[in-house]
This record gives structure tokens, sequence and C-alpha cells, in this order.
């Protein structure tokens, strides 16, 4: 007995389903953006969701109104909080960068393409002095990493665990660069043993040599006043060198005799405080200088000690002498 497939209608649908099961497997290939959304990818650098097409990374669809509702889509998450969920390790540190912190990350960078690494809008230093004005970080002296465009050699562009985004903390964040030995010795100017370079330092750019904030003369004679020595005497009083008699303004005096006053009060050849101490660190004590350069080829000798109220010094341009604040030296 024949049969027909109008005897079984069952099997006859099932028959045409295998015979169009390519032509669904075709229709049900998952949609692509890219087939509306073109050139996403403008830069040689891409974001890697977009280079792989996982676009809903990011994106999610809201509603069935898309692509012509103006809300069918949005973000997987807030806006301001978007970037985290893949990199939330830039947000954990007490200290951000003030568009991170406020998750404006687009601020710096592109979410798609870009030509520049870590999809920047622009390569620093122009990137940061589009918020950072660039007259702020100039001078007639500049702090190489600054001329040469490398902040990043300070700061980091997202967090810190210090303050201004630096990449360490007290003395270890200057001597990334700077050799650690010029803060070492017997005896260490305060602000460098406290890793505080930025009080006398400008961490940018300064009008004075070395980045310093104020004028510091190299001249080894200098007559005194207190404008002539603008750096020292921000912190220092000035009646540390310019009170005659003293029992409270220096430690350095013979009964109350102030003998910085005796260096320095000369109208002719009044000392510069850069000819007996090192501004950072000496191994002898009060930052003195072993020896005075600047004389020809003749380093001048200085041999300098201490006593519980007072010391003395033996220097190759005078004979030695010695002080006590208690009770006067008679010379």
């Amino acid at each position: 007995m024949r049969h027909s497939l109008r005897t079984y209608p069952a099997a006859a649908l099932i028959i045409l389903a295998v015979l169009l099961l390519p032509a669904f497997a075709l229709a049900a290939e998952p949609f692509k953006c890219s087939a509306c959304h073109k050139g996403l990818i403008k830069g040689t650098v891409p974001h890697k969701p977009v280079a792989a097409g996982e676009c809903l990374r990011c994106h999610q669809q809201l509603s069935d109104n898309h692509p012509m509702g103006k809300e069918s889509m949005g973000f997987i998450a807030p806006k301001e909080k978007l970037c985290a969920t893949c990199h939330g390790g830039i947000v954990k540190k007490p200290f951000l960068h003030k568009p991170v912190g406020e998750g404006k990350c687009t601020a710096c960078h592109l979410a798609h393409s870009s030509e520049e690494k870590s999809l920047l809008k622009e390569a620093a230093p122009a990137l940061c002095f589009g918020c950072h004005p660039k007259e702020r970080f100039t001078g007639n002296h500049t702090h190489p990493p600054v001329a040469n465009g490398e902040c990043l050699a300070c700061h980091d562009a997202h967090q810190s665990d210090t303050k201004f985004l630096l990449r360490k903390s007290g003395p270890q964040f200057c001597f990334m660069c700077h050799d650690s030995k010029i803060a070492m010795g017997k005896s260490s100017h305060q602000p460098v043993a406290a890793g505080e370079c930025v009080s006398c330092h400008a961490p940018h750019g300064s009008a004075y040599r070395k980045l310093l904030k104020a004028d510091y003369p190299i001249v080894l004679y200098r007559p005194f006043s207190t404008e002539a020595f603008p750096l020292c005497f921000s912190c220092h009083d000035p009646e540390l060198a310019s009170a005659v008699k003293t029992e409270k303004a220096t430690n350095f005096r013979n009964g109350d005799r102030n003998l910085h006053a005796v260096h320095v009060n000369k109208p002719g050849k009044g000392r510069s405080c850069k000819m007996c101490h090192n501004p950072h660190a000496s191994t002898q004590e009060r930052l003195i200088f072993p020896k005075v350069t600047g004389f020809g080829t003749w380093d001048i000798p200085i041999r300098f000690h201490v006593t519980p109220n007072g010391g003395g010094c033996s220097v190759g341009c005078h004979k030695p002498f010695s002080y006590d604040r208690i009770k006067a030296v008679e010379q």
C-alpha cells in the first residue's frame, strides 16, 4: 500500500523543517552593531571590546524601539561608574585624579579608538595642559621631566597613596631620580631629613637656579641683609645673623656674642651661608662643609666639633677657635 505525505501531516512538517534548517540558521546569525555604526575604529588603537565586536560589554538595549527610539540604548551601569566595571583597579587608592573620582574618564580617553596609546585623546603633555594651565609649569629654569613633557614620571594619571598623585611619598619620591647620598651624613637639613624638598625647591619651574623658590647666593662673600638671602630667611629668623648680642637667636655664640653675626656682618667680606653650610647634608655637625671650595686650587679645610655647651673649629683661613654658650671662652 502506498502512502502520501497527506496521510502523515506530522512527518511532512518534520521533513520541511529539516530542509529549511540552513535558511533558519542564517537568519538567526547574531546581529552586528557595525552594520549601522560604521567607523567606530578610526584610530590605530581600538578599545578591546570594540575590536572584538563585544558592544554589549558596555551597552545594553533598553527597549524594542532601537534604532528609532532616542533612549532605546543605554549603558550596563551608570555612566560615571561604567569604566570601573572592568577597570576597577584604578579607583582603589585614597587620592584620585579629579576626572577619575567623578567618573569622567572620557575627559582624557576616547571610548572606541584613538591614535594614542591607552585611548588617550592627546599625548602628554598636551593632554595635561588641556586642564592644567601651561604657564604654571614654566620658568627660567624648568624641571627636566616637565621640560620633556614627562608628567607621568612623577605623577600617576589615575590614583595614588600620596597627594598630588605622586608616585611615591616622602624623600623616596625625589630619590627615584636624584642620588639619595645627597641627604646622607652626620647632619641633615631638616626639610631634607623630612623629605620636604618642596620647602626649598619648586617641583615644576622657577625663576631661580636649581628650581629654588627664592634666591640663594652662591658667591662666597656678600654684604649681609635679610633681602640678600631670601631663601634661608624664609624659614630662619633673621636675628640668627643680624643680632650682635643674643641669648636665644642662635646656639652659635660665645656667651651672648653671636658668632654668626661675627662672620656675616662684615662690610667688605661678609661670609655667605654657602661658604660654611651644605644645604642638604654634611659629614660634620650643623651642616658644616668639611672643605670650602671656590678659592682656586685650594679647598680650605674646616674641622668642626661640638661640645655640650658649644664647640670649636679649625679652619685654614684662621687659627683654631672655641666657643661656649654658658661660660664665654676668652679669645
